[in-house]
């Protein structure tokens, strides 16, 4: 039955047309029906239901009207929570959805109206003459009091069949007034309230979608046409200069050329920051998309430096979001630093701007040279089908990639890689296309394969297979014939079988690339490093000379390993096993008796080690135990001896090299222990600092160091060094921030007088956490050390920064280093071994090169280690909250940032950051920051304000309604070096591997203290913003503190078991309900 005739309005955007603005009239209808069952009004319900169509449910207690913000925004939780039923879905609602070509959300609907299980409908209210409203259904005030009309429809329509189900709109809007009995209610509210098992899944979505524009009602349509025509204007990039004009450029110093690293935005500002690093004037930071100008990391750009001016009117426009891009914000997770770990966090506070050298930007106007490199990618979570998708990196400070792609279904959970094409001036992405799948996400082989692909190491683990060639060099060596060196390989060497030799290495080592000896003399001491002899089996220009070099590096994940050589090699005939003739290039140094040194000795030499130790039994040794478990009895008084005289050695050269200036650093490494047959993690912790550990570091810096004045000395133009170059001061700022928060100093002038600055400290703090956490920030404010020619650079530039040493190389590690075997070939050249002269290794171009590349195979393998332990950090977090536990820990604050704190966890190893403020500025103090209860964190005080913080303390100040249980004042302060207490979670992605984050639970207890405040009684009420069931919140033991060791606890409400949808990896903004909640007496 046709009645009056109406029209709706939709903009759309083609590239094409452009804006354009449709038109869609539609005539009233009086017999639209109700679809709820058992309905004595509606007679087409029956005809719906036997056509199978399902309907509303009449006997439950309520019927759930959502509105287009929960619906746009929350659809995930709809389509997975089952316990959500007896939906009404407004066809007002649909069209708006269908105004923002949001067509997945809308299919996903008409999945949930389809599915029996859910008594759900879609409900035809804009075409039913009495839910009709007036106003053009573009407009958002309109469509709420649509969706208000057809709920107090479906209200009135139930009272007059004497029905008492509630009728209960569902919105995420300003709560808007009902009548005839509708109740309204925030999404938020009526899930704590009624389903408190879905409120983690809620927020979990609210956090990934906080930056997009998901919620279709956040603007009219016009106003979004007219903003994504301005993005799209605002996506076009400049023109890149002209080969002449750069040429020009560089020549007058107007142009500078280098090679840029890009980074990930984060905190609230979320914008892409490139640097080109200098080691001759100030670092050149890009920062925001516009000035980036299409430029990827590792791309050779050519970039003209701004004015103060013009960067100060960058930052405002940056600043001011102009240049951000919304869908790059809604999809980006936190990025991975190349040295250290600040995921998500804003950026550093400035002590003393007068004290610190001002930054030069620039802007990108050219790339020189592209390194485009095969990308690991997932799928956009939004895909609406079609063949033209966008590729989301895993790497976040790479910009999305447009390909094309039939079969979305076949890659949706997986990760692939793709290959970037083309970036037009014109286009906001690059063009790429699909290349192949590396595996389902989460799982354990695909996330390895991603980090080898994304690490350039290689295209998959199967990869890494050696080829037949490399393969038919190998000698043969089986357990039946066992390799043994023949008289041709004794010719020439020194034979020390009969000398005492051991190794020490980690328990279970395969590939022992070196052994030591430690025996009295008449006139004092001889001291031998011993290392395997790999040259002799990899000749130069062979087939497995060409692997080793384009690999460069062993690499050692968490769990495996990928061989540079052959296993018959790094396993077997090379590697120093006990009581096996082996072939060795040692040094062998001749001492008095106060370890100087009068003879060095260089050579080829044949070995028999007598014991292969584990660092462990070592330790035992040299801690004078006796009967050492696995250790030969007889044996072991010789090696005792040994291992004590060698340990006595080298702490008298250690100590020459620290009053010269040598840094004694921190490592925040992880050891894992695994399941052999879930290969589940069984157990994670820091790695365990021995005397022995340093004891044979010294002895094999002691052999690099000896070697590297030798190759010098021979090849003053090609000789292979390493270098550590000496820190910029503006790296230490960060550091000397920290601990002047503290009242001590740094002197980081030079490292000598850092190495005597750390030592004071260490003994000062009176803290062991805080004196390792500033050798770990001195750690990272140095530059790494690089492989290097000594022809390329000055002799005065040669020296190792760290180790404080004028001349130094890697000589002691062939078996896992490419750059071994090449110092072994220079060293026996310069011994005018017959079969290395003439070799390349003697070219410095040549020499040259390979430093280059084996400096980037180096860095990249350090990364892949790392990211390996970061995720099975996240996959030992996730096995201890598997089954709704929480793990406490206790932590340091690392640092003092514009949004919250760095936190470092010593017994997981963990670095990371503990928002207190979100990408709008918004405060979200925990409240357990005052109770200490860990069942808090997720509830956050409102009416914070004054949120400050400066070079090395954060404070905020608490509403006057806040509760007593604080420190002395209206304040909550955190400083650098602070113990704090956090809760570790694991937040579940679909774009990669789950990453582990910090939410703040307690400051360290013995930092508060009672406090009753004169501005608000102790059972006065205040307003928090929470997130947790209406049973949580009844009478509980009074509040202890919290705990001072780091365990495993059982949470007192249910954790849902959520197949999270989409969710992002930021947590730092959250949009939590606003409850009341009783003050906790002390």
């Amino acid at each position: 039955m046709l009645g009056v005739r109406s029209e709706s309005v939709a903009f759309r955007r083609s590239k094409r047309q452009g804006l354009t603005m449709s038109v869609t009239e539609r005539y009233m209808r009086n017999d639209i029906p109700c679809g709820l069952h058992g309905c004595r009004v509606c007679t087409m319900n029956a005809e719906l239901a036997r056509k199978g169509v399902p309907l509303l449910d009449d006997t439950r207690g309520q019927i759930l009207v959502p509105d287009a913000s929960a619906v746009s925004r929350f659809i995930a939780l709809f389509e997975q929570e089952d316990e959500l039923k007896n939906l009404v879905f407004c066809q007002t609602v649909i069209d708006a959805l269908d105004r923002r070509n949001r067509t997945r959300t809308m299919r996903n609907v008409r999945k949930i109206a389809a599915d029996p299980a859910r008594s759900s409908v879609v409900f035809a209210n804009e075409v039913f003459a009495q839910t009709r409203v007036c106003g053009k259904s573009a407009d958002v005030d309109r469509d709420t009091r649509a969706v208000v009309r057809a709920a107090e429809w479906y209200r009135q329509h139930l009272e007059a069949q004497n029905k008492a189900q509630r009728v209960v709109i569902l919105t995420q809007r300003v709560i808007y007034s009902a009548e005839h009995g509708v109740e309204v209610w925030r999404l938020e509210d009526y899930l704590t309230e009624q389903h408190p098992k879905l409120i983690e899944h809620f927020r979990a979505i609210e956090q990934a979608t906080q930056d997009g524009d998901m919620d279709v009602t956040a603007m009219s349509a016009c106003e979004f046409a007219q903003a994504r025509l301005q993005a799209k204007a605002q996506g076009s990039y400049a023109k890149h200069y002209s080969e002449g004009d750069i040429s020009d450029g560089l020549r007058n110093g107007t142009l500078v050329r280098g090679t840029i690293r890009l980074r990930a935005g984060g905190g609230m500002r979320n914008e892409s920051q490139g640097v080109i690093e200098r080691s001759d004037a100030p670092d050149i930071v890009v920062i925001g998309r516009a000035a980036l100008n299409r430029a990827c990391s590792g791309d050779t750009v050519v970039v003209r430096l701004l004015s103060s001016s013009e960067s100060s009117v960058g930052e405002a426009k940056a600043a001011d979001g102009d240049d951000d891009d919304a869908d790059d914000a809604a999809d980006s997770e936190d990025a991975l630093a190349v040295e250290q770990i600040e995921a998500g966090d804003e950026a550093p506070v400035v002590a003393d701007k007068a004290n610190v050298a001002a930054p030069v930007h620039g802007v990108v106007v050219g790339v020189v040279e592209r390194r485009w490199r095969p990308y690991v990618a997932t799928l956009q979570a939004d895909v609406a089908g079609g063949m033209r998708h966008l590729a989301v990196p895993v790497d976040a400070a790479v910009p999305k990639i447009r390909m094309h792609y039939a079969d979305t279904a076949a890659i949706a959970d997986r990760y692939f890689v793709v290959a970037v094409d083309s970036w037009e001036a014109d286009s906001q992405y690059p063009q790429g296309h699909f290349v192949r799948t590396l595996g389902r996400i989460g799982t354990l082989d695909a996330e390895i394969d991603t980090i080898l692909v994304e690490r350039q190491i290689a295209v998959s683990q199967a990869a890494l297979g050696f080829s037949e060639a490399s393969l038919r060099e190998m000698p043969e060596h089986s357990a039946e014939r066992p390799w043994t060196p023949c008289t041709r390989d004794l010719e020439g060497r020194r034979d020390l079988r009969d000398t005492l030799v051991f190794s020490i290495d980690p328990r279970g080592s395969q590939d022992i690339d070196d052994a030591v000896s430690m025996r009295r003399t008449r006139t004092g001491f001889e001291l031998g490093v011993h290392i395997a002899d790999v040259a002799q089996f990899v000749q130069a220009g062979s087939a497995t000379d060409a692997e080793a070099r384009a690999r460069g590096t062993t690499v050692y994940l968490a769990d495996r390993r990928f061989n540079m050589i052959p296993e018959v090699l790094s396993e077997r005939v090379c590697s120093l096993r006990g009581g096996s003739d082996r072939l060795a290039v040692s040094v062998i140094w001749d001492m008095d008796h106060k370890y100087n040194v009068e003879h060095t000795w260089f050579g080829r030499t044949v070995i028999r080690s007598a014991c292969e130790m584990c660092y462990e039994q070592a330790q035992e040794l040299l801690d004078g135990q006796r009967k050492v478990e696995g250790l030969d009895p007889q044996l072991e008084p010789q090696l005792a001896t040994g291992v004590t005289e060698l340990a006595a050695a080298m702490r008298v050269l250690r100590s020459r090299r620290r009053l010269g200036g040598a840094l004694e650093l921190a490592s925040t490494e992880i050891k894992f222990a695994f399941d052999p047959q879930t290969h589940a993690v069984a157990a994670a912790a820091p790695k365990r600092s021995l005397e022995i550990h340093g004891v044979i570091e010294e002895a094999m810096v002691f052999a690099n160091a000896a070697v590297a004045r030798r190759i010098h000395a021979s090849f003053p133009t090609a000789a292979l060094l390493r270098r550590h170059r000496s820190p910029t001061a503006d790296r230490f700022e960060r550091l000397q921030r920290a601990v002047r928060a503290r009242g001590l100093d740094v002197d980081c002038s030079s490292n000598l007088a850092l190495a005597q600055s750390l030592q004071r400290i260490a003994g000062e703090a009176g803290d062991a956490d805080m004196a390792f956490l500033v050798k770990a920030m001195a750690t990272l404010a140095m530059q790494e050390a690089d492989y290097f020619a000594t022809g390329d650079c000055a002799t005065e530039a040669f020296a190792h920064y760290g180790l404080a040493l004028e001349y130094y190389t890697h000589f002691t590690s062939p078996i896992r280093r490419y750059a071994d075997i090449v110092v072994h070939r220079q060293l026996l050249a310069a011994l005018q071994e017959p079969e290395a002269s003439g070799s390349t290794e003697l070219s410095q171009a040549w020499v040259g090169t390979t430093a280059t590349r084996l400096n980037e195979r180096n860095r990249q393998s350090k990364l892949a280690q790392r990211e390996s332990t970061e995720l099975f950090q996240s996959r030992y977090i996730a096995q201890l909250t598997g089954d709704g536990q929480h793990v406490v820990a206790d932590g340091v604050v690392a640092e003092v940032r514009t949004n919250g704190l760095i936190v470092f966890v010593p017994r997981f190893g963990i670095r990371g950051p503990v928002h207190l403020r979100d990408t709008s500025g918004r405060i979200r103090l925990p409240l357990s920051t005052l109770t200490g209860r860990h069942r808090d964190v997720d509830t956050h005080i409102d009416g914070c304000s004054d949120f400050s913080a400066d070079a090395g303390r954060l404070s905020i100040r608490l509403p006057i309604d806040a509760p007593a249980f604080h420190l002395g004042s209206a304040n909550v302060a955190f400083a650098v070096f602070d113990h704090v207490t956090v809760l570790l979670r694991v937040l579940e992605t679909r774009r990669r591997r789950a990453p582990v984050y910090m939410t703040l639970v307690s400051r360290a207890s013995s930092n508060v203290r009672a406090y009753r405040s004169t501005l608000a009684s102790l059972d006065r009420t205040f307003r928090v913003s929470a997130a947790r069931p209406a049973a949580d919140q009844g009478a509980e033991p009074e509040a202890k503190g919290p705990s001072k060791t780091a365990g495993v606890q059982k949470p007192e409400p249910a954790k849902s078991s959520t197949d999270y949808y989409a969710v992002l990896e930021k947590f730092g903004k959250l949009s939590l309900l606003e409850t009341s909640c009783a003050a906790q007496m002390l």
